[in-house]
């Protein structure tokens, strides 16, 4: 959920990658302190221009608008999180916000091109796409969320249990993405009719609905001790060894310092 989440799913397979011989800054304390800074407190969201982003894939962007709006959609703005850039310089990136006309989806388009050079090694060994292009579809239903986006295999952090997630391949179409975003708003309407998705007019309705799921995300973080055991587990395939464990107390003792 939003490019933050997908932002923490990547330091932690860096850190866990370059295990025992990660440089300083990639320790279980590091992570801690950025999971702390993401989740510590509300984002400044803010209106750009896509000029201002000159690394940026305009022409995924407009791919996106283009297909959306045939679709009904309806573009809001294209809005950069100056919290999440200020924690990730080098990662700048700015998202565009649609929502479709019935008002029920929020959509948000993304290009990340993670930069830096342990995440270039990485890229190297093929670890992690050396691109990213991101459509994330939401639906808010009676304090729940419903999620569908292409970021199968790299969006590597649980969810929260408010948030229903389903993940497609990052070859995923657009069409491919929306059509099973709307078939997911139907399935669950059919089985919950007398549940009502929160609706979606201007720009404002849809940052407070970022900044709901936000909090939910935040609490589950804060609930799980930063990262867990299962997703560590998960993402070494087996259970964790001497220095693994170390990692986790390492992540899970609350943070004192600002990330690195």
């Amino acid at each position: 959920m939003e490019v933050f989440f997908l932002m923490m799913g990547l330091w932690l397979v860096v850190a866990m990658a370059l295990g025992l011989r990660r440089p300083t800054g990639f320790g279980g304390a590091a992570l801690r302190a950025r999971l702390d800074a993401v989740y510590g407190e509300p984002h400044e969201l803010v209106r750009v221009e896509p000029a201002a982003f000159p690394e940026a894939d305009l022409e995924f962007y407009d791919r996106a608008r283009k297909e959306l709006e045939s679709r009904g959609y309806r573009f809001l703005a294209d809005v950069e999180d100056l919290t999440l850039s200020r924690i990730y310089p080098q990662n700048r990136t700015f998202m565009r916000m649609m929502v479709d006309a019935g008002g029920m989806i929020r959509a948000t388009a993304y290009h990340l091109h993670p930069r830096g050079v342990v995440v270039s090694l990485l890229q190297l060994v093929q670890l992690y796409p050396r691109h990213l292009r991101v459509l994330e579809l939401v639906s808010e239903v009676q304090g729940a969320f419903l999620v569908t986006s292409n970021t199968n295999g790299v969006d590597r952090l649980e969810p929260p249990p408010e948030a229903k997630v389903e993940r497609l391949p990052l070859q995923a179409t657009l069409a491919e993405i929306i059509a099973r975003h709307e078939a997911r708003i139907t399935e669950l309407l059919r089985t919950y009719p007398g549940r009502s998705p929160t609706t979606f007019e201007s720009f404002d309705e849809v940052t407070a609905s970022i900044a709901r799921a936000h909090v939910v995300m935040a609490r589950h973080r804060q609930k799980v001790g930063g990262l867990s055991r299962d997703e560590l587990e998960r993402l070494k395939g087996r259970p964790l060894s001497a220095s693994e464990e170390q990692f986790l107390r390492e992540v899970q003792a609350p943070s004192s310092t600002k990330p690195e």
